[in-house]
């Protein structure tokens, strides 16, 4: 198991130009092992970032033998419990081994990232995507437009992946990585001489400077292995 003291994991949050910000993280220990969700909470009311915190705070205290998908319908009982109509999106990831493993709705993402190259670890669950799938070209709107919700999903219709071989889990909302490009994700990550905290601040700060009106959220995770 991925051990907490050789572990680190820093954060960084933008409001951007919302009245609220929606976004929320939650990272608790489970043993000797860390738990890790970002939300993005749908709509620009209070509702929408109480769901997103209360989302994130549930999916984190999940234990990694129940499994990053148990923890998303966890933190759907929770969002329905607060009986409030708001939704939120999340990403969830629980360490193996040599890992990962991951499970999401809606277009949150997490990247891997070997110290060379960044990957994207999960799709985005819109409607561009969908079109994509189906070998249409979608209209810059539909990438904002979620085909999937934590109100609104199933357990089969969960995200769920594995990565390995990583030295840094990201995880953003889409304030962060649909303002700023891949290449240029993958070139912060790679300076040198910074520290994680710095990089993930850099993240959200250049998501605002691009000219994003979202709110920007990031979590780095870093191995010091």
């Amino acid at each position: 198991m991925l051990r907490n003291e050789v572990m680190s994991w820093d954060t960084a949050s933008r409001q951007g130009g919302r009245q609220f910000n929606a976004d929320a993280v939650g990272a608790s220990m489970d043993g000797d092992s860390v738990v890790f969700a970002l939300a993005d909470g749908i709509g620009d009311t209070m509702w929408a970032g109480e769901a997103a915190r209360v989302a994130s705070d549930v999916a984190a205290r999940t234990s990694v033998a129940a499994g990053p998908v148990e923890a998303v319908l966890a933190a759907q009982r929770a969002l329905e419990a607060l009986n409030t109509g708001a939704d939120t999106l999340l990403v969830v990831a629980m360490p193996t081994e040599d890992g990962y493993d991951i499970a999401w709705v809606g277009d949150v993402r997490a990247y891997a990232w070997d110290g060379v190259e960044l990957k994207q670890a999960t799709s985005d669950q819109t409607m561009a995507e969908y079109f994509r799938l189906h070998d249409t070209v979608p209209t810059p709107r539909m990438e904002h437009v979620v085909t999937n919700s934590l109100r609104t999903t199933s357990e089969e219709r969960v995200g769920r992946t594995t990565v390995t071989g990583v030295q840094s889990l990201l995880l953003s909302s889409d304030g962060v990585h649909k303002v700023v490009s891949r290449e240029v994700i993958q070139g912060v990550l790679a300076e040198e001489g910074t520290t994680a905290l710095s990089r993930v601040s850099t993240l959200v700060d250049t998501a605002m400077v691009l000219g994003g009106k979202d709110n920007a959220t990031a979590v780095l995770v870093t191995s010091k292995a």
